[in-house]
């Protein structure tokens, strides 16, 4: 009988410790994208990209095919909060093979003005597509799959 209940204590505690983590790793991904140093300030970056590109001329304007992803396993590799160049993942990441990392897209059809950056890779297979970044499954999975118009500068 002790046994026992020392098991069931034991089942609960660990329990206890998954939950745990599992919060933080949550909030890490609800974060806003993290505030660069440059010339010893912080800069936002979203705000300086909306800043930098707002009476920018696109070099090319492409349609293209469009999913989501989140950050879960089956959609990912063994380290499905992290970028391909080993940021984290978070508001504004695209994934795209056939575009340099670092590049800046917009689809104004569907997001506006909004703009993403290329920081992540898809699996080979993928050509001509992106993939942008969602918080949960169920988001890019609501997301679907869509062909539009594509601002690159």
């Amino acid at each position: 009988m002790i046994t026992f209940l020392l098991v069931i204590l034991l089942m609960v505690e660990s329990v206890q410790f998954f939950l745990q983590f599992k919060n933080l790793a949550k909030e890490a991904v609800d974060n806003q994208r993290p505030v660069y140093i440059v010339d010893s300030q912080p800069i936002d970056l979203d705000a300086y990209l909306r800043e930098y590109f707002a009476n920018k001329v696109p070099k090319k304007t492409i349609y293209v095919t469009v999913t989501a992803y989140s950050s879960t396993n089956s959609e990912t590799d063994n380290t499905p909060y992290l970028t391909a160049i080993g940021t984290e993942v978070r508001d504004g990441i695209v994934a795209a093979n056939f575009l340099p990392i670092g590049t800046v897209i917009r689809f104004p059809d569907k997001f506006g003005a909004k703009l993403f950056m290329v920081e992540d890779r898809m699996s080979a297979k993928h050509g001509l597509q992106v993939d942008i970044w969602m918080s949960n499954k169920e988001k890019a999975k609501k997301f679907g799959i869509q062909y539009l118009k594509m601002d690159v500068f």
